[in-house]
C-alpha cells in the first residue's frame, strides 16, 4: 500500500514537468512509429530495390527496448536530480524509508514501468518468435538498463540543465548494440562491457547460457558499481 501511494507521488510529479511527461509516454509512441514502419517499408524496399529486412529485425527491435528504456531512465535521473536540487532528497533519506528505500523508489518507478512496456512491446512488434523466457529475460534487462541510465545522470550531472545535455550524450551508448554488423573484433570486444550489446545478444540467441550469463554479468555489473557510486555521493 505505502509503494502504491509512493508510485502515485511519482507520478503526479513527473505530470508536472512537460519535459519528463513527454518522455514517460514517448516509448509508447515509438512503438506506434515502428509497428508502421514494420508494416509499411519492408514490403516498399523488397519490391523496389529488392533489400530484405528481415535479417536486420533483432536489431530493430533492441533498438527500440533500449531507446525505450533510455528514456525511462532520464525520467528517473531527472526526478533525482529535482529532488537533490530541492533537498527534497535529503529530507526523504531521513524518513523511515532511508537511504536505501529512496533509492529503491525512485528506480523501481520508471523499471516496473519499463518492463510492461518491453514485455508488451516485443508483443506489439511481433518482428521475432522469442520464447517466452526470453520476453521475460528481455523485460528484465530492459528494466535494468533503465536504472542505469538514471543512475548515470544522477551521478554524473550536477543539475537538471547539466543533465539534459548529458542524457543527449548518453543515447550513444545505444551503438553498442550494433557492433556485430561492422565485423571489427576489437569493436565487439569494447561492446561486451556495456549492456545494448547484449540486448542484441539475447534477441538473436535466446538460449545461448553463457550469453544469458554474462548479460546478467554486465547489466547487475553497472548498475552495483552505479549504486556504490551514488551513495559514496550522498555520505
Amino acid at each position: 500500500m505505502l509503494q502504491l501511494i509512493h508510485f502515485k507521488n511519482d507520478a503526479r510529479q513527473i505530470m508536472r514537468d512537460p519535459i519528463m511527461t513527454m518522455l514517460l509516454f514517448a516509448p509508447l509512441l515509438l512503438l506506434i512509429v515502428f509497428k508502421l514502419l514494420v508494416l509499411l517499408l519492408p514490403p516498399f524496399l523488397n519490391a523496389k530495390f529488392g533489400f530484405d529486412v528481415a535479417p536486420y529485425n533483432p536489431y530493430i527491435l533492441s533498438f527500440v527496448l533500449i531507446v525505450n528504456s533510455g528514456m525511462l531512465g532520464i525520467v528517473t535521473g531527472f526526478m533525482m536530480l529535482d529532488e537533490r536540487d530541492g533537498k527534497i532528497a535529503e529530507l526523504m533519506e531521513i524518513t523511515p524509508l532511508g537511504k536505501s528505500g529512496y533509492l529503491v523508489n525512485r528506480l523501481s518507478f520508471t523499471s516496473i514501468l519499463s518492463f510492461i512496456y518491453a514485455f508488451t512491446g516485443i508483443y506489439f512488434l511481433n518482428l521475432l518468435e522469442l520464447p517466452l523466457f526470453s520476453i521475460a529475460l528481455l523485460s528484465l534487462l530492459a528494466a535494468v538498463y533503465t536504472a542505469i541510465m538514471g543512475l548515470l545522470l544522477v551521478t554524473w550531472a550536477d543539475d537538471k540543465v547539466k543533465g539534459l545535455t548529458l542524457a543527449k550524450g548518453l543515447n550513444v551508448l545505444v551503438l553498442f548494440a550494433f557492433t556485430d554488423l561492422f565485423s571489427l573484433n576489437w569493436l565487439t570486444c569494447l561492446s561486451w562491457f556495456f549492456p545494448p550489446h547484449w540486448i542484441t545478444a539475447m534477441i538473436k540467441s535466446p538460449w545461448h547460457l553463457p550469453g544469458i550469463a554474462a548479460a546478467l554479468l554486465v547489466h547487475l555489473g553497472w548498475l552495483s558499481m552505479l549504486i556504490i557510486g551514488y551513495w559514496r555521493r550522498a555520505a
